[in-house]
């Protein structure tokens, strides 16, 4: 994708499309810094965007995963909180975008203490991915979508039926073992709080179980 974007006319490397999926590329070579410069010279030039502010809530959030790795505590924590500014400003650009919604409030549930925003944030964003799944067609990210939440929300009887059909779904390994591990990801923030959700824990080995039946068709196919 960055030779290409390299390669292509400079008006079709302008597009809006474009630059945001240069930025992706950039982000997962390991050239953080030159993504965000490139989504906020398109935020600056084009204006705000769900899918632009949810691409920089990306870069932000994987520095943050990596500071955390580094044992970088205090960085981490201010990479945490940019991340979520980026994701909770997409999610308020289109609220019918419910990408950048469920990974704010993901992230508020991951800082200590966690933030009181994703309250109210919370039922704003389920309605957001309710009415798309509503709409027709949806896909495996909907439905995924919908379990985080429900699993933020702590309702058990939404979870199960948005597991059901998130399994139903399922096209690639990756997708099922990335819904597990945001869940991972909340279910040992809450354990750290003392807070013990066994169904929660339930859900991700179905996810892991998932994954894993997919590889092992992929391999015999």
């Amino acid at each position: 994708m960055i030779e290409l974007a390299d390669r292509l006319s400079p008006p079709v490397a302008a597009t809006h499309l474009v630059r945001e999926q240069l930025a992706l590329a950039l982000n997962r070579a390991g050239k953080s810094e030159e993504a965000e410069a490139v989504l906020r010279e398109l935020i600056e030039q084009r204006g705000p965007s769900s899918e632009t502010y949810g691409i920089l809530g990306r870069v932000y959030k994987d520095r943050w995963e990596a500071a955390l790795k580094a044992g970088e505590h205090f960085t981490a924590r201010g990479l945490l909180e940019q991340a979520i500014a980026a994701y909770l400003q997409g999610f308020e650009t289109d609220w019918r975008d419910a990408y950048p919604g469920v990974n704010a409030v993901t992230l508020m549930e991951l800082k200590e203490p966690p933030d009181p925003r994703r309250e109210k944030l919370l039922p704003v964003v389920a309605y957001a991915v309710e009415r798309r799944i509503s709409a027709g067609k949806p896909d495996y990210w909907d439905h995924a979508t919908r379990l985080e939440l429900a699993v933020l929300g702590r309702d058990i009887s939404n979870a199960e039926v948005a597991l059901a059909h998130a399994l139903a779904s399922t096209r690639e390994t990756w997708e099922p073992e990335t819904t597990a591990r945001n869940l991972r990801l909340i279910r040992e923030a809450r354990e750290r709080r003392g807070e013990h959700l066994d169904w929660a824990a339930e859900v991700e080995r179905a996810l892991e179980n998932k994954a894993a039946q997919l590889d092992r068709g992929a391999k015999t196919a």
